[in-house]
């Protein structure tokens, strides 16, 4: 299974129709060999350099 991490549900959903993942779960979509995931905010940030 491969896991695809979105920047927030709406693009979530798209990606998961696109990759045909229909089975939604609480906080993924599953199906035809992906779980669809999404986050909520930056999961990265800038650091200066040290």
């Amino acid at each position: 299974m491969q896991v695809i991490i979105a920047e927030k549900p709406s693009v979530a959903r798209e990606i998961a129709a696109i990759v045909e993942a229909t089975n939604r779960k609480d906080g993924f979509i599953e199906g035809n060999g992906y779980a669809v995931t999404w986050a909520f905010g930056h999961l990265v940030g800038l650091a200066m350099p040290q």
